[in-house]
């Protein structure tokens, strides 16, 4: 595996599945890991295991669909590790299965919020050191949800 030594990993959505997979391997490659969701507990085992590896890693609490939250992290990236070389905009939540004309507004807006918008905030508050730095790589992950409807569930 190549070594990420030296470099600083941002993974939001690091507490489970794929997120979490993420932040380990960044871990075990070397590189010091920032993993971030919304429950404390899942996401200091995350960092715990990222730490076996003999890397640096911090847990920060935080909601992608809430702006201080995301503003919060993006300073605590740059006060621990002096910023973020690469950025894994991973958190997403699902929305029930349900069809469109019975689809809450409210659900509608908070799924974008932390899908589409977290995303796009996060990137915007770090862009900017890996442009300072001459460095850095943005990975943003999907679904196939957004190419594939589910009319009727």
């Amino acid at each position: 595996m190549t070594t990420l030594s030296g470099k600083t990993a941002l993974v939001t959505g690091a507490s489970k599945g794929i997120g979490r997979a993420i932040a380990l391997a960044f871990g075990e490659a070397g590189a010091n890991v920032i993993a971030t969701a919304r429950t404390a507990s899942e996401i200091e085992d995350v960092a715990n295991s990222v730490r076996g590896f003999g890397s640096k890693a911090l847990a920060v609490v935080a909601d992608m669909g809430v702006e201080a939250d995301i503003e919060n992290l993006a300073r605590a990236a740059e006060h621990e590790f002096g910023g973020v070389d690469i950025l894994v905009n991973n958190a997403a939540i699902i929305h029930p299965r349900i069809p469109v004309t019975e689809f809450d507004p409210e659900l509608w807006r908070n799924v974008l919020n932390v899908n589409l918008t977290g995303a796009f905030l996060l990137t915007r508050a770090i862009l900017p050191g890996m442009i300072d730095r001459g460095y850095g790589k943005v990975i943003n992950i999907s679904s196939i949800g957004g190419r594939k409807g589910a009319y009727g569930r």
